[in-house]
Parts: structure tokens; C-alpha cells; sequence
């Protein structure tokens, strides 16, 4: 079968400004859904990046060394100590998968007492023993008085041999704030004891200060830079880690029972090597190491970093799924407007098309001469647009664009060959009424089969959406993603359903209004108004639309409430644990702009039993009448139950909780630190405070102080256009402040908010611009039929104006 070339090139030279708007939404349509799938990639990799940085220690892989079953006092020093727990760090990245030893830093090793009671000073000193060898040369600290730890002994007896039961002293260094915490100076000897009464020799070596306090080092054992301080039943108490240097390790393995000493390898993650398609192999890697005795050699090996990583999954997935019901309901808009404009092609092609199928052409011919010519234009719009794509984005994403380029590839000439085929119909309208009303019926009833189908695949996909939800086993779900497009169908065809007897209504209304003008407005709606394509079209643009402006609208008001809720008000001040920091709070309250201010206590990781459960909590030690009046004067969510907590019945203290196991509530206790425990008694639920995901239990401050256990504030919050100044002036040197604005910038720059927000408002902008051309060729298509109307008008005496309205 030929193709009569003349042809094809004289219908593209009478349509040249048609086939470029088909042309343009061709290339605009499928350059956007070609560019969204190496997007989604790279923005799900930074997603799961980012989410595995924020983190923190929940992302780490630890392995704890088995403990030897040697005598708990060793009796020879072993001056290759440091060797031998160097090549523990080799042999513990050796056993780990390779899939996990890709994506995780070289180890950092540590080997630890537990908190040993000093016994120079009174109770309520507390200090841990601690050596750290990270990558490298080790932590890089600068001596401010004496000098690093060394040895007890000199090279000539670094194997010495040491008499069962006696005392052997240990050298460390401390940071300048344990030093001025516990009044420490170098060459003190500071006797300590273990839990169980085991004697420890203590000597200060020498004060520090690091060089570098924000390196991964210090990450690993916090406490050896920052002291922790509390007040316990009355009695202050402060907790320290001191620094073993690599000389004085083998004293430490001599002068601490071996049952005392904990030794790990703790890995920190690679942010930057993770990938969002790499998930499961990590998480079954993590999974084989933790419950497979053999796996992991003489360690036995925790993380969370699976639980991380599937958080970080299902935000991703959650924002692919409403990802998906802007494409779909975005492609469905460009393939019904591709469509309508098949449609006006065809009908400005009809006298030529007809000519040919009454001179004999076949409907194939006719076909393939429109295809030829529907190609190129499909083509030329999807290799620009494809094209832009790779050159802007370096991918392409052939999915979601395949369909743009066949759609407008076929439709042409499918509706031209359906056009040419009722040119030489040879059907006759029966001239019996019954065999007319049999037909008529027939109609009827394949529209409401066509209508039945339209509702049925909308009450689909909302089941869908509801039981599964978008994104399925990590792979979209294109019936549920297709809910807002086929509701937007299924009102189109009732609003179809309405325009006639609409139609109707408006003709006998309007027959009898002056001047005629209204009338003929109604009658050319009754004549067009029932025409199917062009309201589809623009029915599903403006229900995207509304969709994309509501998905962009919530994120940011979304952003912006979890903003405030994660700093807890306007800013926060976070310094060292004092009683002072009431008295900030207070100033700060009375400073201009500053609507309430409130102090508080905030301990993440505390003990907490019941009678069924136990879990870690946030405990939240807050002056509640104080924290009652910033919540009512901030946005944050109110928590009449703060009014409870004054009440001190009998010798358990009134608390709220909020989260974990419900059989938490029964016989609350929370250990605090090394305190004893502390009896709650739940009495209303507590406010998610700075946005926590753990329970959170919250108590009155003087209530608890009340009952034996004295916890200094360590937190400010407060609200108000003056919050930032006030608390700004109030910081010290080592008080870090939080803002909500610069919280809320943070979240909105992140790899999934700022993707989805900026894809809503790329597909509103094109779903704008493919509902005004789709009025514009629906006014096209019914061009001439309006114009032999308003010809007709004209010679029946209407004037200008009146044609014109």
C-alpha cells in the first residue's frame, strides 16, 4: 500500500498551526513525566540519605566483643593491648557483609568500665573509664595541664606481673568541663569502686580540651566531653567519662576486673553510598548479622539501622504514591486533550477524507495517510521533549511518556478512518417507529453500561487507595493512584446526564426574554452542550489541579506545624542542666515580644516499667502551669490534663503519658539516671513534646523534687515575635538555640517536601495551560457550526451587538 506523498504534505500545509499545538503539548507532556522517574531516583537516594543523617546514633552498627572467661583480675600486663583491639576493628569490618561494609565508615573502637563510684570526694560522684581508637591517628585533643596518660610502668616493664588481688593504678585525661565539674586536677589519684565494692586506682594524667568537639569521635561516648549532672533524693550527683590514651590501656585491662570492661566496634553509616533500591538487601544483611550466631564471629552485633532505613522507605513511598495521582491524573488530561484535537483535525480534514472514501479509497489507506502524517508530528514533540530532559537531567524516563507519543500518534487516524466509514454507510434509519425506539434503546443502554463501568472503576480505585494505598511493595498501583481522575469521569458524565434536561429547563425560561439573545445562548448550549470529550478534558485538569494546589497547600501548612511542634514554640534554648535556667525562663517571659516562655527538663532514653510493659520514654520535667500558658499562647496543641499534675496523691508522683503500650499506664515507674525509681500515676495524656516518637511522660518539676528526685531544667522554650531576641541574649557560651524558622526552612529544602511541592506546581502550571487549550479547540471544533448559526442570525435581522454577546 503506497502512500500518496502530495497528499500527506498539502493536509500538513493547510494545518500548520494545529499540528504545533499538537506538536507542543506533545513535547511539553512528555518531557515533564519523562523527567519525573530519574528525578524520583535521585530524590528517594537523598531522602534516604538525609533520613539516615538525622538520625544519628540510631543509625550505627555496633558489635560487642564476647567477654572472656579468663580470671575477672588479670595478672600480667599486656603491652600490645592496642594492637590486639585494633585488629578486633579489622576482623569485625571483615565478617560483615559486604553489602553493609560498602555503605559504613571504618569502625571506631572503644573499650569501657561502667560508671565507677568515686570514693575522695563524697557520694554522687561518678566516673567511667573509656579507651577510643577511631580511624586515624585517634582524637585530636590539646593538654591545658599535665600531660596525656602514659604507662605505670616503663618500656622495661611493660609485661611486668602483678600480684593477685593487688591495686594497679590506671592513667587517664579529662575534659576541662569534667575537670571543673568534679574539681579535678592533674596528678590526683581518685579511688573508685565498682557496683560490686571493687577497688579501681585512679590517677589524672592531665586536663584536655578537643580540638574538634563536632568529630565523629566524641559522638561515640558523649560524656567524655560534657559532664551529666542531677540531683537525686537531695543529693547532686555528676557522671564523666575520662579518656584512656593507648598507653596506659594495658594498665586499664590490669587495674579493671575484665567482667567490668565492655569492648565495641562501632560503625557509623555512609549517608552518601545508601540507595533507596539497595533497602532490602541492607535490611536482610542487618538481619543475618544480628540472628545468625555464626555470622558474626566472637561479636554479637545491634542496630537500628534497618528500622531507619524502612522509616526513610515509607516516606519515600508515600511521596511517590501522591506522585502518582498528579502524573496519572496529568496523563489522563494530555491524552483526552490530544484526543480533541485529533478531533478538530479530523473535522477540517472531513470534506477531503470523504472525497477519497467516495472516490474508493480504502479505510486503511485513509488511515495510514493520516498516520504518516499524526507520526511526525508525535515524533518531532516527543524527541524535543525527550531530548530537553536528557540534556537538563542526564535520564529519561520512557514509562510515562511512551503513551503521550501513541496516543497522538494513533488518534488522527483512527477517528478519520471512523469519519471516512459513515461516509458510504449504507444504513438506513428504519422507517417502522418500534424498530426506531428498539435502536434508541440500544443507545441507551450502552451509555449506561459505558457510565456503569466509569463508576465502578472510580468505586475501584478508592477501595483500592483505602486497603493499600499508592505505592505497593515499593511498585505504584496505577488503579489506586487513579482515584481523583476517575471521580472526575464519573462527575463529568453526570454533569452530562444534567445538561440536557438543564438545557431544556433554560430554553423555556429564556423563549420568551427580550431581545433573543439569551434564547439563542441556550439553544446553542442545549445543541453542544452534551458533547462528551471537551468537558472530560477540562473536568479532569481542574479536579488535578485542585489536587495538585491541595497536596502543595498541606505540605507547606504541614511543614510549618511540625516546624513548631519539633522545637516546641518560637525558639529554644538548650544549655547545661541548672537551676538557673528557671530564672532565664522567667526573664524571658517578661522580655518585650515575648508572649509566654516555660523551662523544662528533657531526658531521652529513660527507663520505664509497668506492670505488663516496659519501654524508653521522653520524661519531660516541666513547671506545668508555666508550659499550660505557652502552649495556649503558641499554635501547638493544647493539653488541658497539664492542670492534673499539681496534685501529689499519696507517695506517687502525677504524670501524663502519651504513646507506647497501653498496659504502660498500669503501675508506672521511671528510673532516672541512678536514681531509684519513681511511682506515676497516669492521669491524662501528654503533648507530643518537641515532636517526639518515643512516649513521651511528662511531670511537674516541684511535684517531682517533692518526691526525692531534684531535676534541673536544662531547656527554655518560648513563643512570640520577640522569642529569638530574648533568647538570644539570654544563651551562654555552650547553649545552643533552635528556631522554628530555621527548622521550617530545613524541612521545606528537604529532598521529598521540596520535590513533591516543586512537581504540584510544575503539573498545575501545565494542567492550567492544557484546560484553557482544550476550551480553545472545543470552541474550534464547533467553529463552523457556530458560525453558519450566527450567519443565519445575521440574515434574520439581528444586529451586531446582539451576535457579539
Amino acid at each position: 500500500m503506497s502512500v500518496h506523498r502530495p497528499t500527506v504534505v498539502g493536509r500538513v500545509r493547510s494545518d500548520p498551526g494545529l499540528l504545533a499545538l499538537t506538536a507542543l503539548v506533545v513535547a511539553l507532556t512528555s518531557a515533564l513525566l519523562a523527567a519525573v522517574a530519574p528525578l524520583s531516583d535521585r530524590t528517594a537516594d537523598e531522602a534516604i540519605a538525609a533520613t539516615v543523617r538525622d538520625a544519628g546514633d540510631r543509625g550505627v552498627v555496633v558489635a560487642t566483643a564476647g567477654r572472656g572467661y579468663d580470671d575477672p583480675r588479670g595478672e600480667t600486663r599486656d603491652p600490645q593491648s592496642a594492637v590486639e583491639l585494633a585488629q578486633d576493628i579489622d576482623y569485625a569490618q571483615h565478617v560483615m557483609p559486604p553489602a553493609l561494609a560498602d555503605v559504613v565508615r571504618p569502625g571506631v573502637a572503644t573499650l569501657s568500665t561502667p560508671s565507677l563510684h568515686l570514693l575522695d570526694a563524697g557520694a554522687g560522684r561518678y566516673l567511667r573509664l573509656a579507651y577510643v581508637d577511631p580511624p586515624g591517628d585517634g582524637p585530636s585533643v590539646r593538654w591545658v595541664a599535665g600531660g596525656a596518660p602514659v604507662g605505670s610502668v616503663g618500656e622495661d616493664q611493660s609485661g611486668v606481673g602483678v600480684p593477685a588481688g593487688a591495686e594497679w593504678p590506671v592513667q587517664v585525661g579529662v575534659s576541662q568541663e569534667t575537670a571543673d565539674a568534679l574539681g579535678l586536677a592533674p596528678g590526683d589519684r581518685l579511688p573508685a569502686e565498682d557496683e560490686q565494692a571493687r577497688r579501681v586506682a585512679v590517677v589524672v594524667s592531665g586536663v584536655f580540651v578537643a580540638e574538634d568537639p563536632g568529630d565523629a569521635t566524641w559522638r561515640t561516648i558523649p560524656e567524655l566531653l560534657h559532664p551529666s549532672r542531677g540531683i537525686t533524693q537531695g543529693t547532686p550527683h555528676t557522671a564523666a567519662t575520662a579518656l584512656v590514651s593507648a598507653d596506659s590501656l594495658p594498665d586499664l585491662r590490669l587495674a579493671v576486673p575484665t567482667d567490668d570492661l565492655t569492648q565495641r566496634v562501632v560503625f557509623e553509616p555512609r549517608p552518601e553510598r545508601l540507595r533507596y533500591d539497595r533497602i532490602d538487601e541492607l535490611s536482610r544483611a542487618l538481619a543475618a548479622l544480628q540472628t545468625s550466631s555464626g555470622a558474626g564471629g566472637d561479636f554479637s552485633w545491634d542496630s537500628l539501622l534497618d528500622r531507619v532505613l524502612d522509616e526513610g522507605a515509607a516516606q519515600v513511598e508515600s511521596a511517590r504514591g501522591q506522585a502518582a495521582v498528579l502524573l496519572v491524573g496529568l496523563l489522563v488530561t494530555a491524552l483526552l486533550l490530544l484526543v480533541l484535537a485529533a478531533q478538530l483535525l479530523v473535522t477540517r480534514r472531513a470534506g477531503p477524507v470523504a472525497s477519497a472514501r467516495e472516490r474508493g479509497a480504502t479505510l486503511l489507506g485513509i488511515a495510514v495517510e493520516l498516520f504518516v502524517e499524526a507520526l511526525g508530528v508525535a515524533v518531532v514533540g516527543g524527541a524535543l521533549g525527550l531530548g530537553v530532559v536528557w540534556l537538563v537531567v542526564g535520564d529519561v524516563g520512557w514509562r510515562w511518556a511512551l503513551p503521550v507519543v501513541i496516543v497522538a500518534a494513533l488518534a488522527t487516524p483512527v477517528l478519520g478512518a471512523l469519519h471516512a466509514a459513515t461516509v458510504t454507510d449504507v444504513r438506513r434509519v428504519p422507517a417502522n417507529r418500534g424498530a426506531r425506539r428498539t435502536n434508541e434503546r440500544a443507545r441507551r443502554i450502552r451509555r449506561l453500561l459505558v457510565e456503569a463501568a466509569v463508576v465502578a472503576a472510580a468505586v475501584l480505585s478508592l477501595v483500592a487507595v483505602r486497603q493499600r494505598g499508592v505505592v505497593v511493595d515499593g511498585h505504584t498501583d496505577l488503579t489506586a493512584a487513579s482515584v481523583t481522575t476517575w471521580w472526575a469521569l464519573a462527575g463529568s458524565l453526570l454533569v452530562l446526564r444534567a445538561v440536557p434536561a438543564l438545557s431544556r429547563r433554560a430554553l423555556r425560561a429564556t423563549r420568551r426574554a427580550a431581545g433573543g439573545t439569551a434564547f439563542f445562548v441556550a439553544s446553542r448550549v442545549a445543541a453542544t452542550g452534551s458533547r462528551a470529550l471537551p468537558l472530560l478534558v477540562v473536568a479532569v485538569a481542574v479536579a488535578q489541579l485542585t489536587v495538585g494546589a491541595a497536596l502543595a497547600t498541606t505540605e507547606r501548612d504541614g511543614q510549618r506545624a511540625g516546624a513548631l511542634l519539633a522545637v516546641g514554640g518560637d525558639a529554644r534554648l538548650t544549655t547545661t542542666p541548672a537551676a538557673a535556667v528557671a530564672d532565664v525562663a522567667r526573664e524571658v517571659a517578661a522580655e518585650p515580644g515575648v508572649r509566654a516562655a516555660a523551662s523544662g527538663r528533657v531526658a531521652d532514653g529513660v527507663r520505664a516499667s509497668a506492670r505488663g510493659s516496659a519501654a524508653t520514654v521522653r520524661l519531660v520535667v516541666v513547671d506545668a502551669e508555666a508550659y499550660q500558658r505557652l502552649l495556649a499562647a503558641s499554635a501547638l496543641p493544647n493539653a488541658p490534663d497539664l492542670a492534673l499534675l499539681g496534685s501529689a496523691p499519696g507517695d506517687r508522683v502525677p504524670a501524663l503519658l502519651s504513646g507506647g503500650d497501653p498496659d504502660l499506664r498500669d503501675d508506672l515507674q521511671i528510673r532516672y539516671q541512678d536514681a531509684d525509681p519513681v511511682p506515676l500515676t497516669v492521669v491524662g495524656t501528654a503533648p507530643r513534646v518537641d515532636a517526639s516518637l518515643d512516649p513521651v511522660v511528662v511531670v511537674d518539676a516541684a511535684v517531682l523534687a517533692a518526691h526525692g528526685l531534684d531535676v534541673p531544667p536544662d531547656t527554655v522554650w518560648a513563643v512570640g515575635p520577640g522569642a529569638r531576641t530574648a533568647l538570644r541574649a539570654a544563651a551562654d557560651d555552650g547553649a545552643t538555640l533552635t528556631l522554628m524558622t530555621d527548622t521550617l526552612t530545613a524541612r521545606r529544602d528537604a529532598p521529598l517536601p521540596s520535590a513533591l511541592v516543586r512537581l504540584a506546581s510544575a503539573s498545575a502550571a501545565l494542567l492550567l495551560l492544557l484546560a484553557a487549550l482544550a476550551v480553545l479547540l472545543s470552541a474550534a471544533v464547533a467553529a463552523p457550526a457556530r458560525s453558519e448559526s450566527l450567519g443565519r442570525l445575521r440574515a434574520h435581522g439581528l444586529s451586531t451587538p446582539h451576535l457579539r454577546r
